[in-house]
């Protein structure tokens, strides 16, 4: 995807003396081995953050560091729950940093996103999910309101109508 220049073939944990260059594993009896670290740092990276990355479920590092990833943080980083450092500096990232990873930073997460100019990380920025109850509620009574009164009408016609014709 970044047309990386590395030495990297074949199956990234093992054999253990061949370990890709920038990532360490963590090895098991009870599975195969997990990449638990991923340095990617200063690696001429462009474009956005790749979705493949949330497949590294026991990930605990991710340097991602002084490279030219462009676009926002995404939100799948705050998902990876193994995840103890996360180094995004020196980047064009933009937008706001997720609500997740902003709390995820307060226990516990080093999160570090410095030298991103277009990117906030402020709690005052980010986005937080508020389920907004007002506008369907204020629509459900007034679509409710509006069918009364217009049955009231119709009912109100017709009765001066049949009352009409009566007399």
């Amino acid at each position: 995807m970044y047309g990386l220049k590395k030495n990297w073939q074949g199956d990234p944990c093992t054999p253990q003396d061949f370990l890709w260059e920038g990532l360490n594993c963590t090895y098991d009896d009870r599975s195969s081995a997990r990449i638990v670290s991923l340095n990617l740092s200063s690696s001429r990276l462009a474009g956005g953050i790749p979705l493949y990355i949330q497949n590294l479920t026991r990930l605990q590092y991710l340097d991602l560091s002084n490279n030219s990833l462009t676009g926002p943080v995404p939100e799948f980083l705050s998902r990876l729950q193994s995840l103890t450092l996360l180094n995004l500096n020196d980047n064009s990232l933009n937008s706001s940093v997720p609500a997740e990873l902003v709390e995820r930073s307060r226990n516990g997460l080093a999160l570090s996103v410095e030298g991103n100019p277009n990117l906030c990380a402020k709690a005052s920025c980010v986005k937080k999910k508020k389920k907004n109850t007002v506008v369907p509620v204020v629509a459900s009574v007034v679509s409710v309101a509006f069918l009364v009164t217009v049955v009231a009408i119709l009912w109100r016609i017709r009765k001066r109508k049949s009352q009409g014709m009566n007399e």
